[in-house]
């Protein structure tokens, strides 16, 4: 008699086992699919290029509070209300000296970025910074080279290198810059021009030959009412 019970008992059990495991897999299922849909914003923005574009549109990326040692070997924060920051708005580029390409280019925008700015008084509150993540080999004395060679001028263009590998990870993750080790020695990295407000927020990118169009927004920023 038990053994015709264990029949229909065990087809039962069965049974439940498979509908718990269905609905386990359309939870997971479900699941997976709202988050991918909440990384791409509906299925709208599948790159990080997309994504950081929309963080920039909500004002939701702002650089990190970290210390940068200037070319001068003195300590620089540029931002977030720090000491001695007289710029309105702020054109970052990020750099690494050893960089064959897209470094100097950026280097020769800014060039003309600095002439433009220094003929022109609504320049007057906006500064250019070039900020190097490469802190193996670019210390304050080889940005000083760098900045000779370009004929910056530091009432307007600063080159920088943060204090620490630990703040110039949280600085470029802040700001969602991408910096990968390329295997020879180099590095892939954002080649943008990088719009920052004084508080460090990230306003605008535009790239290396789209200077002009930095260097006014750049301008329409510090003038904006309320700009400190």
């Amino acid at each position: 008699m038990s053994r015709l019970l264990y029949g229909p008992l065990r087809a039962r059990r069965e049974t439940r086992s498979r509908r718990a495991s269905v609905a386990l897999c359309a939870l997971m299922l479900a699941a997976s699919v709202w988050a991918l849909a909440r990384w791409t914003h509906g299925f709208e923005v599948w790159t990080h290029e997309g994504r950081r574009a929309l963080a920039i549109e909500a004002g939701s990326l702002r650089a990190a509070d970290v210390a940068l040692v200037g070319s001068d070997g003195l300590a620089l924060r540029p931002w977030n209300g720090g000491a001695g920051a007289p710029a309105r708005a702020y054109l970052v580029d990020w750099i690494y000296l050893d960089c064959p390409g897209v470094c100097r280019a950026l280097g020769g925008a800014f060039q003309q970025a600095q002439q433009e700015l220094a003929a022109r008084p609504e320049g007057a509150g906006v500064r250019l910074l070039s900020v190097s993540f490469d802190l193996a080999h670019d210390r304050p004395r080889q940005l000083a080279r760098r900045a000779a060679q370009l004929r910056a001028d530091p009432a307007r263009w600063r080159f920088a290198v943060p204090a620490t590998a630990e703040g110039a990870q949280e600085l470029l993750r802040s700001l969602g810059v991408v910096v990968i080790p390329d295997g020879a020695g180099g590095f892939v990295h954002n080649g943008e021009i990088h719009l920052l407000d004084a508080d460090g927020r990230l306003r605008g990118l535009y790239g290396g030959a789209e200077w002009p169009q930095a260097v006014a927004a750049a301008q329409r920023l510090a003038a904006a009412p309320g700009s400190r």
